[in-house]
């Protein structure tokens, strides 16, 4: 599916998680780790630049002045992080506009609401 200005509608959400994780990365980094709640990849087709994004819990722990990804999963002796309302989202975004699997479009309705939205091959 196409949403046509669902990167707005995602990126609100974002900024309230990103608040809530400042704190919690002040905490995490005191035992050189670092939560991100999303993973982006870009990607050049056709002249148009894609890019992924995955929304999720992707933990990095600080090494030789670089961060290196630890994996999804909590690393022991760190606190509950705080909830991520787009845990398990991934889209296309092109500018403002999202693509979207049809399945997640229904899992994520209450985000979409109100915004106009078509099929796509």
């Amino acid at each position: 599916m196409r949403v046509y200005g669902g990167y707005s509608a995602i990126y609100s959400v974002l900024s309230e998680v990103k608040e809530k994780l400042y704190v919690y990365n002040e905490l995490a980094s005191r035992r050189g780790y670092y939560l991100k709640p999303v993973h982006k990849v870009y990607k050049r087709v056709n002249g148009v630049t894609r890019v992924y994004e995955y929304y999720g819990r992707y933990w990095w722990r600080k090494g030789e002045g670089k961060l290196i990804y630890a994996g999804s999963v909590k690393p022991k002796g760190l606190p509950e992080p705080p909830e991520n309302p787009l845990e398990g989202l991934s889209i296309i975004r092109e500018g403002d506009d999202i693509i979207v699997d049809c399945s997640l479009y229904d899992r994520y309705s209450w985000l979409f609401r109100g915004l106009r939205s078509e099929r796509v091959a």
